[in-house]
């Protein structure tokens, strides 16, 4: 793993709050920096590996906070805070929270979808990652504090069979 990568959370870790309040598997900060990806994936397939999360889940959850946290980077708007990284869940859920300080807000769940349907020599850059990221995962929800200028990005990915047997239902999509 590179240590250079990321740092473990200081004792005064940023409060993270999620969705549904599920037991906090882990949380860590890393270096606004895309080679940071590396220690993401190791900390994701860490938590995954301790709690005995659902590894048919691992692959969205990666691409998903991948996809998110090299937005963050390329648009974070010059500030060089880091970005914390939460994972919460039980054995058929997994809920991850990305926490970017000293920016303005950013409302994933309101950006534009990409169109797919266009031929590909007539798309516009940009948005493909996002448009992936909101098939995959079951819901994303945004938050942004004034005050602090904190932005906070969260979703939510289960088990088909865990929602299945919940609801008597598919899943349902974002």
């Amino acid at each position: 793993m590179n240590k250079g990568a990321f740092s473990r959370p200081q004792t005064a870790a940023i409060p993270l709050d999620g969705m549904t309040g599920m037991p906090v598997a882990g949380a860590r900060r890393f270096e606004r920096r895309i080679d940071a990806l590396p220690g993401i994936v190791a900390f994701t397939a860490e938590i995954f590996e301790r709690r005995g999360f659902d590894r048919g889940l691992l692959p969205a959850v990666d691409f998903a906070v991948e996809e998110l946290f090299t937005n963050l980077v390329k648009y974070g708007a010059g500030t060089t805070a880091p970005i914390w990284i939460e994972i919460a869940g039980d054995a058929g859920t997994v809920e991850v929270t990305l926490v970017d300080q000293d920016v303005p807000p950013f409302d994933v769940t309101q950006a534009p979808e990409a169109d797919v349907t266009l031929p590909i020599e007539k798309r516009v850059p940009g948005g493909l990652g996002l448009h992936l990221t909101r098939r995959l995962v079951d819901e994303i929800q945004y938050t942004y504090v004034p005050e602090r200028r904190e932005s906070r990005i969260t979703f939510r990915k289960s088990s088909a069979d865990r929602e299945t047997a919940a609801t008597g239902e598919g899943r349902k999509r974002c």
